[in-house]
């Protein structure tokens, strides 16, 4: 049996901890890409994978939810709002009735993916605003991933504002409320944070998880297999979930490229 998210004691930034309550144990399990073609980048998964990681939660009775159903819980996320989670992710997230919170980088709605930095060149379509609509009327949640997937931290207050506030403004004017956010990069400082509040955002993604507005993100990339998806959310103290993580900061360095190249 697998132990219950704990909430983090970690001290806050200061200027933070004023800011939002500390959260009683709410955790991401972050997906990008689901695609059965073989992808150069680490941040994706096959589709039979990803269904076995839907499988796995059932069957061992962990309990997934959407921000604000509860005080603690597994949510199942997407950033970056590539057209293939509507593809290959939406339908098996239906055959199990689970829900899901997707970020949208809202610049890029309809477009290909010209802000990241690819390997071969080619890019992958975003998902529509038709796409959207239809996984909303089911139950998949949408929040922002900002306009253009830009590192908060080296923005300036007015573009941190434009980033946060615009995003947030265009998805409620399209599908309706917006109270969630994911940090590209997972970059946040105080200044992000403050914004995020002054915005009306009530959960944001990318933490230590010491609060609602730094709720930790698992990634779960290609790599991953039931065991370290275990240890990822059991976060036992260890030697196994020392290395997921280690293996995660590998993984990520790959996106500094496209951060550098952002600023």
């Amino acid at each position: 049996m697998l132990n219950p998210v704990r909430n983090s004691k970690k001290t806050l930034e200061p200027g933070l901890d004023k800011i939002e309550s500390f959260s009683n144990g709410i955790k991401a399990l972050q997906f990008h890409r689901i695609t059965p073609k073989f992808q150069f980048c680490g941040t994706w998964n096959k589709p039979g994978q990803f269904e076995g990681f839907l499988e796995y939660l059932c069957k061992n009775g962990i309990e997934t939810i959407v921000p604000g159903q509860k005080e603690s819980g597994i949510v199942i996320t997407f950033d970056d709002g590539e057209k293939s989670i509507y593809d290959y992710a939406f339908p098996i997230l239906k055959n199990f009735g689970v829900k899901a919170v997707v970020f949208l980088i809202v610049d890029y709605i309809g477009r290909k993916n010209l802000w990241d930095i690819t390997l071969t060149g080619r890019r992958v379509q975003h998902l529509s605003w038709d796409e959207i609509i239809e996984m909303k009327k089911w139950g998949i949640e949408f929040g922002s991933h900002t306009m253009t997937h830009r590192n908060l931290t080296k923005l300036n207050k007015k573009e941190i504002e434009h980033e946060l506030f615009e995003s947030k403004r265009i998805l409620e004017q399209k599908i309706g409320e917006c109270s969630t956010i994911s940090y590209p990069f997972n970059r946040v400082n105080s200044t992000v944070i403050k914004v995020t509040v002054n915005a009306g955002y009530k959960f944001g993604f990318g933490g230590d998880g010491s609060s609602n507005l730094l709720l930790k993100k698992e990634a779960i990339y290609i790599t991953d297999n039931t065991k370290s998806f275990d240890v990822k959310i059991s976060e036992e103290p260890g030697l196994f979930y020392r290395y997921e993580r280690i293996k995660q900061k590998v993984i990520n360095y790959f996106t500094i490229a496209t951060m550098v190249a952002k600023r």
